[in-house]
């Protein structure tokens, strides 16, 4: 199709989704979701202190309703956390429990829940599509052939290389990609290309809005979190990225405002984040227990890494799932406890503490575990086979921890017609997918907590 028929075919559809049928269907609300990824609140709570130029946050925060902090969900990783943020549930419902998916030989190319088809809870984008709601949505995680999306650019990668782009047309709204290209420039589907990505993502968002008239759009900015993780939360460097990403902020809400201007925006992070300088690797450990078995002839990344394994990890950051093979093995649980119970007797492996199945399932974790270690802040947990136990390593940041660390806390801000002013304290992440469906009275029944009053 050509850009101009398209252009056509967009705007005629555009106008059906926003004229008196859809007013009648969808209301009249509005709503740009724009999400930080690793953006502790104090980034904009106190950014004067932190010698932030955040213009754009900041009149957010002063303008609407925000969250002293929101507390996350476990792991405090981006997968699971934006699809709480979508759904109102934990991950022990709606099914996306990690990052990577449960994977103990090291086959699957360190694949990630990518695909929505995992997701088990209604989202905002299917509710707000079913009450008539055009939606769109920018690099969201757990995306790919997301229901409800009409306007999608998902968020996926396979190598790194020109064909991850080959991918990203195949996966996409047909033809959206190639329609904005020659304006644009080709999509950057790279995450650790920090701000080029993200400017990126901004741009294809401005040209989604501004040319299919979404009245819900979800974004998902990533460099602030590549930053992080390598210099840590508040270095110089991790400041001028979230500067960066303030005027991306700013051209998104004029983009929306200028097609609904009594448009809502809202701010979310999935995470925080802590600086740490050690790492903790307790596959060495298993190891070492004959618990795991590495492949002593990988010579492929087809070939296992692992031959053997009666436990083993999943999950690294700073904290880490211990799964069972057979779950009916009380030796194995009993030798992996006792195990787990020596390690974190010693504080230079810095273990915060072990949670067995119980805590996990207050938290809202996946019911596959038998144990999580959690670290404490400073250090991370890492994949290591053999080697040392714990090494200094490049301080830098992690997040993953239990949503119990005070760094972990994750960031709430909205503004817009309707919105009440003012702090709602801390909130809960589960709330806040209902507060989105009560701006855009659309039903969200399966969320398990109410709406914030904040309208």
């Amino acid at each position: 199709m050509t850009l101009s028929r398209r252009l056509f075919s967009t705007t005629l559809l555009a106008s059906m989704a926003s004229g008196p049928m859809a007013a009648h269907r969808a209301g009249q609300r509005a709503l740009l979701l724009i999400s930080i990824d690793g953006m502790r609140p104090d980034y904009v709570s106190a950014a004067g202190a932190h010698g932030l130029k955040i213009p754009n946050l900041r009149r957010i925060f002063a303008e609407g309703a925000h969250a002293s902090g929101v507390r996350g969900v476990l792991p405090t990783v981006t997968y699971p956390s934006h699809t709480t943020i979508l759904t109102g549930v934990w991950p022990a419902k709606h099914g996306i429990f990690n990052n990577l998916t449960f994977d103990p030989t090291g086959t699957n190319f360190e694949g990630w829940y990518w695909y929505s088809e995992e997701i088990q809870s209604l989202t905002l984008w299917e509710a707000a599509a079913k009450a008539g709601y055009r939606v769109g949505s920018v690099s969201w995680p757990v995306s790919v052939g997301a229901p409800g999306v009409t306007d999608l650019i998902p968020e996926y990668w396979r190598a790194a290389t020109p064909d991850d782009l080959k991918l990203m047309h195949a996966i996409s709204t047909p033809g959206l990609l190639r329609e904005f290209e020659a304006q644009i420039g080709p999509y950057v589907t790279d995450l650790e290309d920090a701000i080029p990505g993200d400017w990126s993502r901004t741009r294809y968002a401005e040209a989604i809005i501004a040319h299919t008239r979404p009245r819900l759009m979800t974004v998902h900015l990533a460099a602030l979190d590549e930053l992080e993780h390598q210099t840590g939360p508040f270095s110089a460097e991790s400041n001028r990225t979230l500067e960066e990403i303030d005027v991306m902020v700013g051209k998104l809400n004029d983009a929306m405002r200028r097609q609904y201007p009594g448009a809502a925006i809202c701010i979310v992070s999935d995470h925080g984040f802590a600086r740490i300088d050690h790492q903790f690797s307790p596959r060495v450990a298993l190891v070492e227990a004959g618990l795991l078995t590495p492949n002593p002839k990988r010579d492929s990344l087809r070939a296992p890494a692992v031959t053997e394994w009666k436990a083993t990890l999943w999950g690294t950051g700073g904290s880490s799932m211990i799964v069972l093979k057979d779950p009916r093995d009380q030796a194995t649980r009993d030798a992996v406890a006792k195990l787990l119970r020596d390690l974190a007797a010693d504080p230079a492996n810095g273990i915060a503490g072990v949670l067995d199945r119980d805590a996990i399932t207050r938290l809202g974790g996946s019911a596959k575990p038998d144990f999580a270690i959690d670290m404490t802040p400073g250090y991370s947990i890492g994949a290591a086979l053999d080697g040392p136990l714990v090494r200094e390593i490049k301080p830098g940041g992690t997040h993953g921890y239990a949503p119990t660390h005070p760094e972990m806390l994750a960031s709430f801000l909205i503004a817009g017609s309707g919105i009440r002013p003012g702090e709602a304290g801390e909130i809960d992440m589960r709330s806040i997918a209902p507060t989105l469906a009560k701006y855009l009275d659309v039903a969200m029944p399966s969320a398990d907590l109410p709406s914030l009053n904040i309208f």
